[in-house]
């Protein structure tokens, strides 16, 4: 799905962002058309709404000064239209005023799904900074741990070693000392999760996640609260 959105609506995105910039600060008037101007968040929207296969024409000062030009055009047809009292035409007006609810609709549909990944990216971060810091305490407290004895540490840096030399035969291995205290870590960390899981009840969405990345499975739940 997070390939779709981008492929659907990356394009949009750049819609989406004109408008808020819009809203925010006083829009800079590119040309003065009349009675009307262009400005620059209707430039940028323009740009943003070409097809893929247009836009490397638009790479160039030539191109995006195309782009101004015909922006200044269309307002001059649109004067023109107004003139001519199309604008208070009764047929016409039920045809503009259907297509900006769709318009507006597929623009809040995309601020909806933008503030969406807004609130995804804030969560990760909250995520991120809390495990690197609770990493930290692991590791510190790894080192006092007298359940992680030095078999551990061996018998994980052997499994370690196969696995990197399987991958990448020419792989250079450290030293079993200078990883050590990174292996304690590593297995302070899986001893708590398993701690943890014997509170916490897992559950994995099998069928869901086959579907959508894989082949099709039987769900499969974890319930360790019984431990």
């Amino acid at each position: 799905m997070r390939k779709q959105w981008w492929g659907v609506a990356g394009v949009s995105l750049a819609l989406v962002m004109v408008v808020l910039g819009a809203c925010t600060k006083k829009d800079e008037v590119l040309a003065t058309v009349g009675k009307n101007t262009v400005t620059l968040s209707e430039f940028n929207l323009a740009l943003s709404n070409l097809p893929e296969t247009y836009k490397v024409l638009t790479m160039t000062f030539k191109g995006k000064r195309q782009i101004l030009d015909n922006l200044v055009k269309k307002s001059l047809l649109v004067q023109e239209a107004e003139e001519r009292g199309l604008a208070k035409d009764a047929a016409i007006k039920k045809r503009v005023a259907e297509q900006q609810v769709k318009s507006r609709e597929k623009l809040q549909s995309l601020i909806a799904e933008l503030q969406h990944q807004l609130t995804v990216s804030d969560r990760q971060v909250y995520e991120t900074i809390l495990v690197t810091e609770l990493n930290g305490r692991l590791k510190q407290e790894s080192a006092s741990d007298k359940e992680i004895g030095e078999t551990d540490i061996e018998a994980y840096y052997e499994d370690y070693t196969h696995k990197l030399q399987t991958l990448n035969p020419a792989a250079k291995v450290p030293d079993i000392a200078v990883v050590t205290n990174q292996i304690r870590a590593i297995l302070a960390e899986e001893k708590l999760i398993k701690a943890l899981e014997k509170k916490s009840k897992v559950a994995v969405e099998e069928e869901k996640f086959q579907k959508l990345f894989g082949d099709t499975a039987e769900p499969v739940v974890q319930d360790n609260t019984a431990h």
